[in-house]
């Protein structure tokens, strides 16, 4: 029996369908979730925080983690149907693609970091890592530093940069190039990214361009 409501089902249908390798990930999964969630708060509409904890990682859907370790053959199954009979009604897309391409371009630790950052954690903070179990997140908590992170996520990432980006995972670090130069990439290249990707002083995404000398550009 799967006990994820509608909407969850749906946004988790749309990234099964769009960003398989996000939705594959259970963290990431989570935290599209959660940062779609926090896109809608932060714009004035009601979010979802609906059964949400703080787990050590961040703040975690818990019945949706239930379905999705527990029943995940069932789970994908229902979110496809959910996804392709309601999505279109329930989903901003403009917010599901931002959502997406966060977690898309970050690893799993930055990603906790950003959420840790957020009050909505922060303020049971000490709970948690005391190792409380099943601590309640309130959307109460949500506060105007929360809606400041968002702000400068939604900057950061506007829809026309994700149209045009292709993504480049090597190891946990993530290189965007543009759409119209990822074509352009050779094995030279690759072997450059490797051994970019060796650099723990790097942080994601990167941004990567080609000059016209064919050589790489790191922002």
């Amino acid at each position: 029996m799967i006990h994820s409501n509608e909407r969850k089902r749906c946004l988790s249908g749309w990234l099964r369908k769009n960003s398989k390798t996000e939705y594959d990930t259970a963290l990431k999964l989570q935290k599209f979730l959660l940062l779609y969630e926090c896109f809608s708060k932060a714009y004035g509409e009601k979010p979802d925080f609906e059964y949400l904890k703080g787990y050590k990682k961040g703040p975690v859907f818990s019945q949706v983690w239930g379905d999705y370790t527990k029943e995940r053959v069932t789970f994908d199954k229902v979110v496809d149907e959910s996804y392709s009979s309601k999505g279109q009604e329930i989903i901003n897309e403009d917010r599901a693609r931002k959502s997406a391409f966060i977690v898309q371009t970050l690893s799993e630790n930055e990603l906790s970091e950003l959420t840790h950052s957020m009050n909505l954690w922060k303020c049971k903070e000490k709970r948690i890592l005391e190792g409380e179990h099943q601590v309640d997140l309130d959307e109460n908590d949500f506060n105007e530093n929360d809606t400041k992170i968002i702000d400068t996520l939604d900057k950061m990432y506007p829809i026309e940069l994700i149209e045009n980006s292709s993504v480049v995972h090597i190891d946990s670090h993530y290189f965007i190039f543009n759409k119209n130069d990822r074509p352009k990439l050779t094995e030279q290249h690759f072997d450059t990214l490797s051994s970019l990707a060796e650099n723990d002083q790097l942080f994601n995404p990167i941004y990567v361009e080609i000059d016209e000398e064919g050589r790489l550009i790191i922002d």
